[in-house]
């Protein structure tokens, strides 16, 4: 009897929307980077549900707001509505926030004028309906998706009940962007470690980035490996296991057959005695013709049945000989995951011995730097001792010399224009430590207002005063204090340029006080030391506080770029920068995103950006490292430096400056000069040059 199987060319069932959408979201989270999903994901959801337009905002938990990183058809002043919601915030539309915080769904009816919905499509579209729905992990809000449909299209509560199973996905894409390097392979520590070399006859402690911090995220990183090595070991445990069930289920079923064999070799015996009687009785007894037939039957259901069992018993010899073969690659693969946690655990031996020898160096450096500190103590009292008997005697030779009926108002004065520091002692003195304590501090006096026809003015926001010795043809420097009154000693003045030491406390608050109170002159960004004559020029910096407003951002960077500009963003914060990127794009920018220190070197290399947008918390303090870095550039990008509150700047950046190599350290004077014929005027309002071929 034959057996019938069902057509191929059946029409296989058709699926459903909503698993038709997953499966798209699948796809779409399985060939995209993390961070680049969420733009095709919400075109895949408007082309699923029928709306025109439509918006994916983040919610970040840190600052209670939404963040806009993905739109389709939204207007502009829509983008501006969706780009950061507040509680609370009048400027803002709060429906989107408010679906998030009650976990559960909006539908608008926009045609009927009855809620204040901004205009998120551009002037002319009649707005139909608009759907608000949350995006949430169980009790953890993500973000919020917003669909907007145009007549004569209108969004249903069946529309929203189906986009329930496919945003699960989405959410797990919103999951992945927020760790984008998880599951990848964790960027190489820098080299680092607390380093103290004497510099010269001063004595001088340098201190470097700690090295025990990244033995022991080596040491953190080769314990997941061998948690991952055990995991895996114990798998491949559970699958060798089946294997060998399988394998004795195959070879009981091999000694079936051969049962199954004898018995048919019996039953063959049997009929041919039958037949043999058969034959001697000739044509009598019935009986016999019967037990005949039946011995045949017996025989015919025996040659079945043994068949059957050899057909069985070459499937299991078969899939016997491929158990086995797997059987020995699960042996090699165990022997391969032992010998990799031996090496693993051998690894694990050596960084903690290394950690620990460290340790020990890192101990002996401290207590040989806490030892120089001592001396250097000892010295400036030394210093101090002889500076005060250098001017006792002076003062007493010029009583005993100077001539009769001189003054004594003009015999002190004398003194101490005659009283320069001792050679002796200016050498002993440290280059970073602060001369001896003198007459308290007066404060810094405004910056003197410019007339008509005055020399140039340069301000530097700095704590040295150093910097007022630089000598500039046509040109007068002057020093102003970061401070909370910053602002104040600008008040009057037009400086020509302005200059700024970010290693100095508070310098980068400063500027954005100066950007708050409206300073429109541009910041000219350096890094010095007050131990050294040479500085580090940074190029042209803009402040910017956390939480990052994409609109502050994009007014900053309305002198600085104009459209088709190379900019690079980098940070750890994920939704900060995915709705930095969309702002950016819309206005016609080239953005590229980096995660870490390491990418945004790479980046820097690749695409030798105009701007940079950095945020400084990059951990550990890369951020202040990057900044350094893109001194080297040629030309040096413009950079926005974002930073908090509680952040201190200033300490970030002397470490960073510490820690660099000093070829790219120019004098002072020449950095000045240098700002000085740089031109502050905007991209677009330069006049254009180009090189024509030269002719023979």
């Amino acid at each position: 009897m034959g057996i019938f199987r069902r057509s191929s060319a059946a029409p296989a069932p058709a699926l459903d929307p909503a698993t038709a959408l997953a499966d798209s979201l699948r796809a779409i989270a399985a060939r995209e980077a993390p961070e680049d999903a969420l733009q095709p994901a919400l075109q895949a959801i408007l082309e699923a549900t029928g709306a025109q337009a439509g918006a994916l905002c983040l919610f970040d938990v840190r600052y209670g707001l939404l963040r806009l990183a993905a739109e389709v058809g939204i207007s502009d002043e829509g983008c501006r509505a969706l780009r950061s919601i507040r509680q609370d915030d009048a400027r803002g539309w709060a429906l989107p926030l408010q679906c998030l915080r009650d976990h559960r769904p909006y539908l608008i009816d926009a045609a009927s004028g009855a809620h204040d919905v901004p205009p998120l499509v551009e002037a002319g579209a009649a707005l139909c309906s608009v759907a608000c729905v949350p995006l949430c992990a169980g009790e953890t809000p993500l973000g919020s998706l917003v669909l907007v449909a145009r007549a004569p299209r209108a969004l249903s509560e069946h529309d929203v009940e189906q986009l329930a199973r496919p945003l699960d996905e989405v959410v797990r894409m919103i999951e992945t962007a927020r760790r984008p390097r998880a599951g990848a392979a964790a960027p190489e520590p820098e080299p680092s470690g607390v380093v103290a070399s004497l510099d010269g006859p001063r004595g001088e402690v340098t201190p470097g980035p700690p090295e025990p911090a990244s033995l022991a995220a080596k040491l953190a990183a080769r314990s997941e490996e061998a948690d991952r090595l055990r995991a895996a070991l114990e798998a491949a445990g559970v699958e060798r296991a089946r294997l060998a069930g399988e394998l004795e289920h195959a070879r009981r079923e091999a000694s079936r057959v051969e049962l199954l064999a004898a018995s048919l070799a019996a039953a063959e015996r049997e009929t041919a005695e039958l037949s043999a009687a058969l034959g001697r009785s000739g044509s009598g007894g019935r009986e016999a013709v019967e037990q005949a037939r039946a011995a045949e039957a017996a025989r015919a259901a025996a040659e079945a049945e043994l068949a059957s069992a050899r057909t069985a018993l070459a499937d299991a010899e078969a899939r016997s000989v491929a158990l086995e073969a797997e059987g020995r690659r699960a042996r090699a693969e165990i022997e391969r995951l032992e010998l990799a946690e031996r090496d693993g655990r051998a690894e694990r031996e050596r960084m903690e011995k290394e950690l620990a020898e460290t340790r020990a160096r890192f101990d002996e450096l401290a207590t040989h730097g806490n030892a120089v500190e001592g001396e250097i103590g000892v010295l400036r009292e030394l210093v101090a001792t002889l500076r005060s008997e250098l001017v006792t005697l002076a003062a007493e030779r010029d009583r005993l010399l100077g001539a009769p009926g001189e003054p004594e108002a003009e015999r002190a004065t004398n003194v101490e224009a005659e009283d320069p520091p001792a050679p002796a002692a200016a050498e002993l003195a440290p280059s970073e430590s602060p001369p001896a304590p003198a007459a308290p501090p007066t404060p810094a006096a405004p910056p003197r207002p410019r007339v008509h026809g005055a020399r140039r003015l340069v301000v530097v926001l700095d704590v040295d005063p150093v910097w007022e010795g630089a000598v500039i043809d046509g040109t007068e420097v002057t020093v102003v204090k970061p401070g909370s009154d910053v602002f104040a000693r600008f008040v009057g003045v037009t400086p020509t340029r302005l200059v700024v030491n970010l290693a100095a406390p508070g310098a980068l608050a400063a500027m954005g006080a100066l950007r708050a109170a409206g300073v429109s002159g541009r910041f000219w960004g350096c890094l010095a030391s007050p131990a050294s004559d040479k500085a580090l020029p940074l190029g042209m910096i803009e402040p910017a506080t956390r939480p990052l407003d994409p609109d502050a951002v994009l007014l900053v960077l309305g002198g600085y770029a104009p459209r088709g500009t190379r900019i690079v963003t980098a940070g750890a914060d994920g939704d900060t920068l995915m709705s930095l990127r969309h702002a950016l794009t819309r206005q016609g920018l080239s953005v590229s995103m980096a995660w870490d220190a390491k990418q945004a070197v790479d980046l820097f290399e690749a695409v030798r950006p105009e701007v940079v947008v950095l945020d400084l918390e990059l951990p550990p303090r890369h951020g202040y490292e990057l900044v350094v870095r893109l001194a080297g550039s040629s030309p040096v990008p413009s950079a926005v430096l974002v930073y908090g509150e509680g952040d201190d700047t200033g300490a970030g950046f002397a470490a960073a400056l510490r820690a660099s190599p000093r070829n790219g350290l120019v004098p002072r004077d020449r950095l000045l000069a240098d700002v000085l014929g740089h031109s502050e005027v905007p991209p677009e309002a330069r006049p254009k040059v180009y090189a024509l071929p030269q002719r023979r």
